[in-house]
């Protein structure tokens, strides 16, 4: 069987992830794997498209609709005395260096890039990102040098985002490999209390192909943009069920 026959049973039959325990290690490391890259797809999808698009539109803006303005001592200074706001399509772009706007007043439903008085903020996809302008130091940022910047990382796209998207893949693959493993010490304290005959190689086995439902449950939720009350909560009582299903299929050990 391979490893996408292993997706679609791992979908709805606990019996055939348990007999998966008995498949070499190197089978079960690629699965993961695989299911890290799925994990990664929304991400990955979004990531390109802001990449591509949105600093376009943040640099025409910069061009065409906003003020001089620089970065200095870790605050915004402008000639104005109020926020100004730039809509674009599928976009809106904030400068104020008032105050006036906080990061907790933004729309976390809108993609924005926010000039804000202390900080950046960059909000896609309802995932925000927020940089002090404190980490930039002595330096001395103006409109003309943030162009500059963005013209570069235009002109290098397609050498930065595939190096980005590696780095991506790598971190969520760790983060994947550790719930997995920690899963897995769980599934061995769950076979002890349902008296079956499990070590802790094989529950690793069984954890990985029980994380496969929601893993794809998460990964389409993000693809449809739709948030998911109490995720991590639900993200592990899905995994346990599934985990607890399969271990029960294990005959129990004869007397």
């Amino acid at each position: 069987m391979n490893l996408f026959q292993q997706l679609y049973k791992s979908i709805y039959s606990p019996k055939d992830i348990v007999t998966f325990r008995f498949q070499g290690i190197g089978k079960t490391i690629r699965y993961v794997f695989l299911l890290a890259l799925i994990s990664i797809l929304p991400n990955a999808v979004q990531f390109i498209g802001f990449a591509s698009s949105s600093l376009s539109t943040v640099k025409e803006a910069l061009v065409n609709d906003l003020p001089s303005f620089s970065i200095e001592d870790g605050s915004l200074s402008t000639a104005e005395d109020r926020p100004l706001t730039v809509k674009k399509e599928h976009l809106l772009i904030i400068l104020d260096s008032t105050g006036e706007i906080q990061e907790d007043d933004l729309d976390r439903d809108k993609n924005t890039v926010a000039f804000l008085e202390n900080s950046l903020v960059v909000i896609n996809e309802e995932n925000i990102q927020t940089n002090s302008y404190a980490t930039f130091n002595d330096l001395v940022i103006t409109k003309a040098k943030i162009i500059d910047v963005i013209d570069s990382i235009l002109a290098l796209k397609w050498i930065l985002l595939p190096v980005a998207l590696l780095v991506l893949y790598l971190f969520t693959s760790g983060l994947m490999f550790l719930k997995v493993t920690i899963f897995g010490l769980i599934g061995v304290m769950l076979a002890n209390l349902m008296k079956r005959k499990l070590n802790y190689r094989q529950s690793w086995r069984i954890t990985a192909y029980s994380v496969t439902l929601s893993t794809l449950f998460f990964t389409l939720m993000k693809f449809l943009q739709t948030s998911i009350a109490a995720a991590p909560l639900l993200d592990w009582f899905v995994v346990m069920v599934i985990m607890s299903l399969a271990i029960k299929e294990i005959p129990q050990p004869q007397k």
